[in-house]
Parts: structure tokens; C-alpha cells; sequence
């Protein structure tokens, strides 16, 4: 018919150009990069934890990056023991993290020579991106469940009440900053999981990726500036974070900078040719969502439990004055069944281990000495010729728990 306009009718195959030699290369390398560090090590929650072979897996880095610690590097001591190693900043972390590079190097090398005419990888960049989804998804549901049921920052115990704030390493002056304020820990905690959760889905994969660059860059932020050691492990996160926003950027930078319009993304991700196979992606989907979701609800609300609603406390337990008795003892921390905190006239801070009987407690495994309430406010504490008068201190009245929440003030002197 004349005047007409027929207009193709869009459809979801697309043509795809050639790569340029330099994506190509790096593909490789952060495929094999990638896929070597969400493979499970012993040590850091992996989404490939539960692959059959698992433990024959941790128990090869733990053969050979021990091995290359003493043979390559001439590590010794401590820092070339797994037992004895903590914290994720240790030598052997840094010296498996390089060993991840270097193995993922020469894969690169290899794979670029034998497959250097393959024009693209769009299919396996899309399984690749499934890979660190969900990689990046898990490890923000553990951080940010932790902090929504606040147990990995929480209110300064009662020895810390009275240690001097110059005492303090700069991980334990953010550790109690954070733990000063319940409400903003559950706010950064539910940023994590949000971001998580935007990771999940295909169709909200770039505003998760967008949001977990923010939140884990303020994480690397703080670990780098409070010297947490987690430095390694959190770049490595906000790496994966920024690796899932790469393909967006022209996009975003059009939309955010240029104020010009962008082409929709291209969601069509791997698919499954058959009916079941689609059926079972589908199942095993929820189940591996719904359990990490559920895992980390219940380890969040039991830790909750025990720290928060049926905490363990000392029968004495409570912040005293010294009125009477060691010469040397100022203040008493008494919050575990199983220490007792004393700072001394020095302002030194000391630590005894304890063990309560029914009106006694034993400091150190030796000395004995019996308690009493001779009022409310007070413990007597008395054995071996010492008597030890405690006036029990109302910790309401100290400012960092007892000043609240106001919406106006007036001077900042009073704050």
C-alpha cells in the first residue's frame, strides 16, 4: 500500500562485533582469575563450597602455598603456618591471592595461543557474570546479615567503657564507633544485603553492581584507613563489583554525564534448550537463594539471641569503683563468667581469668577470694588477708550509651 512505512520488528538476536584483541585477552585472564578465586581455600565463605572434591581442593593451597612461602619467599615462622595464621591479611593470604594471578597469567597466555582466532566470548562472559553474581551476592548476605542483626559490631562491653580512648588500635576505635550506634550499623548492614539482592536478578544486575561498588568501597575505605585486616579480601569484592559494572559504563556515562539517551542493555543471558533443564535452573535457583538467604537469618538470629537477649553475664557482673582494698586496682570490669577487667591507678588495663563458685571467685586458677552484697551498690570482696570494697557505677550515666538521640541542639559544647 502507497505512503506505507514497514518497520522491522526487533529482535532479541543481535549482531555481535568482534572483540578487540585487548578485551579478548582480558577476559581470559579475569575468567581464569575468577574462576581460581571462588574456588573454596578453607578459609573464606566460597559459592563453590559445596563442589564435590572440595576438600582435596583445600587441601592442595594448603600444601602448596605453605610450600612456596618457605621455598620462594624464605618465609618462616608463624607467618608460613596455616594453623597458626589468622586474619585475612595474613602472608599466606597475600601469597594465595598471588598465586591466583600468576596461574591465571600463564592460563591467559596458554589459551590466547591456542584460541586466538575465536572472535568473541559473549556465551561464556555470561556464565562468567553468573559466577561473580553470585559470588559477590554471598559474601554480601554473610557481611550485611551480620550487621542487620548487629553481632559483628555491637555496644562497647564495660571494660571498654573505662580503657583509655588512646589505647585503643584504630581497628577497635572503628569497631566501637560502629557499635555506639546499633541504628547505623543495621542501615549499613541492609545497603549489603539490598546489593546482594539486586545481584540476584538479571534485570537489576547494574544497579546491584552500582550499589555494591559504593558499599564496598567504603568498606576498602575503612580497612584501609583503620588498618582492619580484611584489605585483600574486600578489594578483591569491590573488584568483582566493578568487573559486573564494566560492560555499563559507555552507557551510564551517556545517561549520567552526557545527559544523552542509551540503548537498553542486552539481558538475554545463557539459555537452556530444553524443558527440564530450564525446570531444574529454575529449582536450583531458589534452593541455592532460599537456603543462603535462610542460613544467614538463622546464624544471624542465634548470635542475636546469645549476645543480645540471653547473654552470658558474671554473677557480679557490672562496672565498680574501688573504694577500698588493692592499692593499685581503680576500676573493675566484671561481663563474662570467664574475665574480669581491672584498670589500674597507672591507667594500665590488666585481664584475670575467673571462676565463680557459689559466693567465691578464683582469679587466675589461684587466688580465692568470697563475695558478698553487703547492699545493692556494693560487693566486698575478701580472701587471703585482702578486702576488696566495690561501689557498683550506673554505666546509664555514661554519655556514649546514655546521651540518646535529639533533634535539635542547641550548642555543640553540650554535645
Amino acid at each position: 500500500m502507497a505512503g506505507t512505512v514497514v518497520q522491522a520488528v526487533p529482535t532479541e538476536e543481535t549482531v555481535v562485533q568482534p572483540w578487540p584483541l585487548s578485551s579478548r585477552i582480558l577476559f581470559r585472564f579475569f575468567c581464569c582469575y575468577w574462576l581460581l578465586y571462588a574456588l573454596p581455600d578453607g578459609a573464606r565463605k566460597s559459592v563453590l563450597d559445596r563442589i564435590p572434591g572440595n576438600q582435596l581442593l583445600i587441601q592442595m593451597w594448603r600444601v602448596v602455598v605453605p610450600w612456596v612461602a618457605i621455598h620462594v619467599f624464605h618465609v618462616t615462622g608463624r607467618a608460613a603456618n596455616y594453623v597458626l595464621t589468622t586474619g585475612e591479611d595474613g602472608t599466606l593470604k597475600y601469597i594465595y591471592n598471588l598465586l591466583c594471578v600468576v596461574l591465571s597469567l600463564v592460563a591467559t597466555l596458554i589459551w590466547s595461543i591456542l584460541d586466538r582466532r575465536r572472535p568473541d566470548y559473549c556465551t561464556l562472559h555470561d556464565w562468567l557474570r553468573i559466577l561473580v553474581r553470585y559470588t559477590l551476592a554471598v559474601a554480601l548476605f554473610g557481611y550485611g546479615f551480620a550487621k542487620i542483626f548487629p553481632v559483628q559490631f555491637h555496644p562497647p562491653g564495660l571494660s571498654l567503657l573505662v580503657e583509655p580512648y588512646g589505647d585503643f588500635s584504630p581497628m577497635g576505635a572503628l569497631w566501637w564507633f560502629m557499635g555506639a550506634s546499633i541504628p547505623y550499623t543495621i542501615f549499613t548492614g541492609a545497603a549489603e544485603v539490598a546489593a546482594g539482592l539486586l545481584l540476584l536478578f538479571r534485570r537489576t544486575t547494574s544497579l546491584g553492581a552500582m550499589v555494591s561498588c559504593a558499599v564496598m568501597a567504603n568498606v576498602v575505605a575503612l580497612n584501609f584507613c583503620y588498618d582492619v585486616p580484611a584489605k585483600l579480601y574486600s578489594s578483591n569484592l569491590l573488584l568483582m563489583a566493578v568487573f559486573l559494572l564494566v560492560p555499563d559504563l559507555r552507557r551510564l556515562f551517556s545517561v549520567l554525564v552526557l545527559n544523552c539517551a542509551a540503548a537498553p542493555s542486552n539481558l538475554v543471558g545463557p539459555r537452556f534448550s530444553r524443558r527440564w533443564m530450564r525446570t531444574a535452573s529454575t529449582a536450583f535457583w531458589v534452593l541455592f537463594v532460599g537456603f543462603n538467604l535462610a542460613a544467614n537469618v538463622a546464624g544471624g538470629w542465634k548470635m542475636y539471641k546469645q549476645m543480645y537477649l540471653n547473654p552470658a553475664r558474671a554473677p557480679l557482673y557490672g562496672l565498680y569503683d574501688v573504694e577500698n582494698g588493692y592499692s593499685n586496682w581503680r576500676k573493675v570490669a566484671i561481663e563474662f563468667p570467664s574475665a574480669l577487667t581491672v584498670r589500674a591507678n597507672d591507667d594500665s588495663m590488666r585481664d584475670y581469668s575467673t571462676t565463680y563458685g557459689d559466693d567465691t571467685v578464683t582469679l587466675n586458677g589461684e587466688e580465692i577470694l568470697h563475695w558478698s552484697r553487703p547492699d545493692a551498690n556494693h560487693v566486698l570482696l575478701e580472701g587471703d588477708g585482702k578486702s576488696i570494697r566495690l561501689r557498683q557505677i550506673d554505666v546509664s550515666k555514661f554519655p556514649l550509651l546514655g546521651s540518646g538521640f535529639h533533634w535539635i541542639t542547641e550548642n555543640l559544647l553540650d554535645r
